[in-house]
């Protein structure tokens, strides 16, 4: 199973992130209020063929467009839902999916008038994509690479996963304990959110013990900025900071430790005021989280 598949796989219904896909792209088709037959072809196309559809039968694929399509008639248009397509979309795959199909329908045609340009760049923004990955994705969506680019990106990200929830075991141990019950609530925070999915369970487990384990022998400081030498690009440091703000806000409590090694990690990470507000708007898209279940250990 491809890993944009496993990280869409699922039920569907009205909070399926491939609604928000096909709503993404029914959005660009609309935005030059003409849709052109090479339009049509690419979603019928995607939806038929691609990984991320091929689970879920054509019955309910027609649901989903729908829905997609009602909400857009309803907004009165695919430009005042981008708001709305974002907040569906709220990891970073899913965003980087969203764009790239939006893409994909525009440059479908060979015509992207300015109409297309000024959606393309609404869901840019409110995707809160940096200007060089929009245009990493928007050349691949040229050349129908597009969703091979993502594929690419996400498996980078898988590499980095285990430092990422190590730096999410530091905001966990920010309060200065570290018990059970924050492994039990790490790994519920973790399997909430869509991008620790391409992590098997086990592998999520493993990772969740590792990294308390190394946490517990290191100081916060230290280890953050030993964190940063492996998370060096800009864009990491910024979805690492959104993961460890998500685990701050699970439990609904504010701990000025944890306000404190926040603005630790903004210095070691170079993040400036504005991108640590931008950060803790993503990371509050995420539904909380009940902290629960069983305490996590590492496989065999």
């Amino acid at each position: 199973m491809s890993f944009l598949r496993k990280m869409f796989s699922g039920g569907v219904d009205e909070n399926d992130p491939r609604r928000f896909l096909i709503e993404a792209m029914l959005a660009a088709m609309g935005a030059d209020g003409e849709i052109s037959g090479e339009e049509v072809d690419t979603l019928d196309k995607t939806l038929e063929e691609h990984d991320l559809f091929r689970d879920i039968s054509g019955d309910a694929r027609g649901r989903l467009i729908d829905i997609a399509a009602g909400a857009i008639a309803d907004a009165g248009g695919g430009l005042k839902r981008v708001a709305e397509i974002a907040k569906g979309l709220p990891g970073r795959t899913h965003k980087q999916t969203g764009y790239t199909m939006a893409c994909e329908i525009c440059v479908s045609d060979g015509e992207i008038p300015e109409s297309e340009i000024r959606f393309l760049d609404a869901l840019q923004t409110a995707l809160e994509l940096d200007s060089d990955t929009a245009e990493e994705l928007f050349n691949a969506a040229r050349t129908t690479n597009g969703l091979k680019t993502v594929e690419e990106k996400t498996e980078s990200m898988r590499e980095l996963m285990p430092r990422f929830v190590e730096c999410m075991a530091l905001m966990a141990a920010a309060d200065g304990e570290i018990h059970d019950d924050e492994l039990i609530g790490v790994r519920a925070v973790l399997a909430s959110i869509p991008d620790m999915s391409v992590l098997s369970s086990d592998e999520l487990n493993d990772a969740i013990v590792s990294a308390f384990n190394r946490v517990k022998e290191k100081s916060l400081d230290g280890a953050i900025a030993e964190a940063a030498e492996t998370i060096n690009s800009p864009l990491d440091r910024y979805w690492t900071t959104v993961y460890m703000m998500i685990v701050s806000l699970a439990d609904g409590k504010t701990d000025w430790r944890e306000v404190a090694f926040l603005s630790t990690t903004r210095d070691v990470f170079e993040l400036d005021d504005e991108l640590m507000d931008q950060a803790m708007k993503a990371a509050m898209l995420f539904p909380a989280t009940e902290l629960g279940g069983a305490l996590p250990t590492a496989s065999e």
